[in-house]
C-alpha cells in the first residue's frame, strides 16, 4: 500500500511512554474489577455454605466440588490476559497515528530553524490524528513563504 507506514516505532520514547501508561490504567481498572469480583464470591461462598458445583469428569468417577469463586478465578486471569494483550496492540497501532505526524512536524521545524530548505506545503495521511495541527501548521508554512522568510525548494 501507498503512504503506508514501514515501522511501528517512530517516535519510541513517546510511543513506549503512551503504551505503558494505557497497559497501567487497563492493567489497574482489570484488576480491581477481578478483585472484586473475587471478594463478590468469595464472601457469597461464604455465606451460602454447601452452595457447590459439581462435576463429573468421567462416568464411574466421583464428582469433583467447585466454589463458584474456583470456577470463576480462571476466567478473570484470562479476561485480564486478553485486555492487556489487546490494549498493548491498539496502544502500538493507535501511537504510530500519533507518532508519525509528530515526527513529521519536528523534522519540518529543525529544518525551519536551521535555515535549510523546506516544501511549502505539509499534509497529513488522512488516518493520522493531529490533522488540525498539520493544517495550521501547512497554513504557517504558506504565510511565511509568502513574507519570504521561509527557504523553499
Amino acid at each position: 500500500m501507498k503512504n503506508r507506514r514501514s515501522r511501528l516505532l517512530i517516535e519510541p520514547h513517546f510511543q513506549t511512554r503512551l503504551i505503558l501508561r494505557l497497559g497501567g490504567w487497563v492493567l489497574l481498572s482489570t484488576l480491581i474489577t477481578a478483585l472484586v469480583t473475587y471478594a463478590v464470591l468469595s464472601w457469597a461462598d461464604s455465606k451460602t455454605a454447601g452452595d457447590f458445583f459439581y462435576i463429573v469428569q468421567e462416568t464411574g468417577t466421583h464428582p469433583e466440588i467447585f466454589t463458584r469463586t474456583e470456577i470463576i478465578l480462571p476466567a478473570l486471569l484470562v479476561s485480564l490476559a486478553i485486555n492487556l494483550s489487546l490494549t498493548f496492540l491498539f496502544a502500538l497501532l493507535y501511537s504510530q497515528r500519533l507518532a508519525g505526524p509528530i515526527h513529521r512536524l519536528i523534522t519540518e521545524m529543525v529544518k525551519i530553524e536551521r535555515g535549510d530548505k523546506v516544501k511549502t506545503s505539509f499534509h497529513l495521511r488522512d488516518t493520522d490524528e493531529l490533522q488540525d495541527i498539520g493544517m495550521a501548521f501547512d497554513a504557517l508554512l504558506k504565510r511565511l513563504e509568502e513574507k519570504g522568510v521561509l527557504k523553499t525548494k
